[in-house]
């Protein structure tokens, strides 16, 4: 009798995907204006999406097209990790969140296909990695997520992590022929977590992003200048122990003057922005508070000579 009901629900379940019914929950979703930059088999892809919907009424644009060094953001994901599992008698573990070929992939996609992505366009990727256990391999597990560049930082977000799938379909697939099952995994959201259910580790560089008053663990902002520059001390530590501390230091201070230029450039853009609008809408400022902004913007060596000299005359001709 169990035997006749396992027959049943396995045929419906057949039936069901072959008709449609089911097929939108488990296949991959790729939009009409998606542009794949990578893409292995029925389930592993890197491409450019559009945006999905935050908690606000307008999500907020990203800061695309970003120009990222490839080998910075390779370099700030293999040194990020996660907590995964635990539970009932379980301890949890903390791994790498993504493996060094998955990092790879990564740092050279994401930084190609937010070269030249729209504000409202997201890079979304689900990898694959597999787990050996005394030289055989024991599981594979998938890893979906979602990058996009904002104030300064690469956002990633985390869906599902190390998933196995879905091994019930897969079983049924292979009986009849199918040797690859097209699976759908989570990206993860703007609006609330979903699929991911550790917590990726804060370091320098990494931090957990705060949605409002709440600490969302499966979101993080990654400096990627910091991040890269502090991992890849760690490992030079590692491979010299002798030189950990002269290295440490050289890095950390690699890192502080690269944030400064960052933070330089940001300001640059902020005043020069104030700079136009003074040209056109005159900012509502008198002639003093303007010439005062121009020097500041001088004394910062934020403008040349002869810009803070041509501005000058322009404001003094107003007179």
């Amino acid at each position: 009798m169990l035997v006749k009901i396992l027959s049943q629900t396995i045929l419906l379940y057949l039936l069901l995907f072959y008709a449609g019914i089911i097929q939108a929950d488990l296949l991959p979703n790729f939009g009409a204006n998606d542009e794949v930059l990578w893409k292995s088999g029925a389930n592993l892809y890197i491409r450019l999406t559009e945006q999905d919907q935050s908690k606000q009424a307008v999500t907020p644009p990203n800061q695309h097209p970003a120009q990222l060094n490839a080998g910075q953001v390779t370099s700030a994901l293999e040194g990020i990790e996660a907590w995964s599992g635990g539970g009932f008698f379980k301890k949890k573990k903390l791994n790498q969140l993504f493996s060094l070929q998955q990092a790879r992939l990564l740092g050279q996609y994401i930084s190609a296909g937010l070269a030249k992505a729209r504000p409202d366009q997201d890079v979304v990727f689900v990898l694959a990695r597999s787990e050996k256990k005394y030289r055989v391999i024991q599981n594979t597990g998938f890893t979906g997520g979602r990058a996009f560049y904002l104030d300064g930082k690469l956002h990633l977000i985390i869906g599902d992590y190390n998933h196995q799938g879905d091994r019930f379909k897969e079983t049924v697939e292979k009986s009849h022929g199918i040797m690859e099952t097209r699976q759908y995994f989570k990206h993860g959201r703007r609006a609330k977590p979903v699929g991911f259910k550790g917590s990726i580790v804060a370091r320098a560089g990494v931090e957990p992003y705060m949605d409002g008053q709440k600490t969302r663990r499966d979101w993080i902002t990654i400096d990627i200048e910091q991040a890269a520059a502090v991992y890849l001390a760690q490992r030079a530590s590692q491979a010299a122990p002798q030189q950990t501390e002269t290295s440490a230091a050289m890095q950390a201070e690699a890192a502080r003057l690269a944030r400064e230029r960052r933070e330089m450039r940001l300001e640059m853009a902020r005043m020069r922005k104030e700079m136009q609008s003074s040209n056109t809408a005159n900012s509502g400022q008198t002639l003093e508070q303007r010439l005062l902004t121009l020097q500041e913007l001088r004394d910062k060596e934020l403008i040349s000579a002869e810009e803070y000299q041509q501005k000058r005359e322009q404001i003094l001709g107003e007179i």
